[in-house]
C-alpha cells in the first residue's frame, strides 16, 4: 500500500522511469562539506591517530574560488579536505586502506601499542634517535637513543638498529629484530607481535570483535549501516531490520512506513513514513506528474492536449524555454530532472538537473537565497518552487 501526501523532506532513492516531466531554472553558487580525519598525537600508550579534526566528505561543499571554501579541493561534485579525508587523501581518489586514517595528506595506519604518532609516522620514543623521549627531540650526530635518552653507546640487553638502541623483547618498532614492526593495536611481547587484551588479529591490525562493525563477531563480518553489539550486528536506534538490512521506516523509499513498501522511483519520496510526490510534481489520479509538460494534465489535473504540452499550456510546436520534445511533452533537457540530458533520463528524487547532469540537493532552511546554511551554494529553483542547497557550484 502506498499513501500519497505532500511534504518537503528529501532522501536518496533508486532510479526508475515514470511520466515525462521537465522545467526549472535556478541561480546561485557553491556547496558545503566536511571531511573525516585525524590529528597528530605525541603521547604513548595505544598510539595511533587520536581525535578527528576535520569534517566529512559525504556531501559537497561550496563557496569561493573554484567553488570550494578555502582549504578544500573539488573532487568531482564534492569539496573535500585532502589533508584529512581518507577517501581523497593527499589527492582526489586516493583511498586509504580500511582502518587507516588520513593525516596531513598521508594514509596512516594505527600505531602499535607502545608506539607514538609523531607527525605521520609511528615511532618508538624509547629508541628513535629523531624522536628520543618525545617527538622532535633529535640526538646529536654520533649519539644513539636508549630508554628515551640520547647517549654515546647502546647499553647491554639492547640491539643497535642504526641510531636506535632497542629492546627487541618489547620495542614495537624493533620486535624480535631491527625494523620488525608490529601492526596497529599490537604489542611486542617476548619479541613477538601480539594483540592486546580483548583484541583479535584481523588483517594487519587488531580489533575488538565485540564492537567493530567491520569485523563483528569474526573478521570480515560487516554490519553495513548497523552497529556491532556484543559480537552481533544490530540496527542503530531508529532503524528496523528489513530482510536483513537496516532501514529507517520514516524516510526509506524502499521501506516507507513498513518493510517492503516501495515509493515510486524518481517521482516519490518518503517522509514521516508516507510516500508523496517529490517537490515539483503534483498528484493527479494517483500518479505524480509535471503539470508544465504532461499532455494529459497540462497546467492542471485532467487537462488533456490534442498536441504537445509545454509551460503548462497546449502548444502546436515546442520552442522558446521548452525547446526539446519528449513524446508529447515540450521540455528543456538541460534542467528537467525527469528528462535530464535526454528524453527519459531521470534523476533520483533528491536530485535536480544542472546542464543536463543530475546533482544532489536539499531544500534550503532559509526558504530564500542567499542562505548562509548553503555555504554560498543557494539556488532559487523553479522546478521545486523553493530555494535549495545544491551540490557543485552551478545552478540550472
Amino acid at each position: 500500500m502506498r499513501v500519497l501526501g505532500l511534504f518537503l523532506v528529501l532522501v536518496p532513492l533508486a532510479c526508475g522511469s515514470p511520466d515525462p516531466g521537465g522545467g526549472g531554472s535556478m541561480s546561485g553558487g557553491g556547496s558545503a562539506s566536511a571531511t573525516s580525519g585525524a590529528t597528530d598525537g605525541t603521547g604513548g600508550g595505544t598510539g595511533g591517530v587520536t581525535d578527528g579534526s576535520a569534517s566529512a566528505s559525504a556531501s559537497a561543499s561550496a563557496g569561493t574560488a573554484g567553488g570550494c571554501s578555502p582549504g578544500l579541493v573539488i573532487c568531482g561534485d564534492l569539496c573535500v579536505d585532502v589533508s584529512a579525508d581518507p577517501d581523497h587523501c593527499g589527492s582526489c581518489g586516493n583511498n586509504c586502506d580500511q582502518g587507516d586514517a588520513c593525516v596531513s595528506g598521508n594514509c596512516v595506519r594505527d600505531c602499535a601499542i607502545g608506539a607514538t604518532l609523531c607527525g605521520i609516522e609511528c615511532v618508538s620514543t624509547d629508541s628513535d634517535p629523531n624522536n628520543c623521549g618525545q617527538c622532535g627531540n633529535a640526538c646529536a650526530d654520533g649519539m644513539v637513543c636508549a630508554g628515551g635518552v640520547c647517549t654515546g653507546s647502546c647499553p647491554p640487553n639492547t640491539i643497535q638498529c642504526g641510531g636506535a638502541c632497542a629492546d627487541a623483547a618489547s620495542d614495537p618498532l624493533h620486535c624480535g629484530g631491527c625494523n620488525e614492526q608490529c601492526g596497529g593495536g599490537q604489542l611486542c611481547s617476548s619479541g613477538n607481535c601480539t594483540c592486546g587484551p580483548g583484541l583479535d588479529a584481523c588483517g594487519f591490525g587488531c580489533t575488538d570483535l565485540q564492537t567493530d562493525p567491520n569485523n563483528c563477531g569474526q573478521c570480515g563480518n560487516e554490519c553495513g549501516q548497523g552497529t556491532c553489539v556484543n559480537g552481533a550486528c544490530a540496527c542503530a536506534v531508529g532503524q528496523t531490520s528489513c530482510m536483513g538490512q537496516c532501514a529507517d521506516l520514516q524516510t526509506d523509499v524502499n521501506n516507507c512506513g513498513m518493510c517492503g513498501n516501495d515509493c515510486a522511483n524518481n517521482v516519490e519520496v518518503c517522509g514521516a513514513g508516507n510516500c508523496a510526490c517529490r517537490p515539483g510534481l503534483t498528484e493527479c489520479g494517483g500518479q505524480c506528474v509535471n503539470l508544465d509538460n504532461n499532455p494529459n494534465n497540462c497546467g492542471q489535473c485532467g487537462m488533456q492536449c490534442d498536441q504537445q504540452c509545454g509551460g503548462g499550456q497546449c502548444v502546436q510546436d515546442c520552442g522558446g524555454p521548452f525547446p526539446d520534445q519528449c513524446g508529447d511533452s515540450c521540455t528543456n533537457t538541460d534542467n528537467d530532472p525527469l528528462n535530464c540530458g535526454d528524453c527519459g533520463e531521470q534523476c533520483d528524487s533528491d536530485q535536480l538537473c544542472v546542464n543536463g547532469q543530475c546533482r544532489g540537493y536539499t531544500l534550503a532552511p532559509c526558504n530564500m537565497c542567499p542562505c548562509d546554511a548553503c555555504n554560498g551554494n543557494c539556488c532559487q529553483s523553479d522546478f521545486v518552487d523553493a530555494a535549495v542547497c545544491i551540490n557543485g557550484n552551478e545552478c540550472p
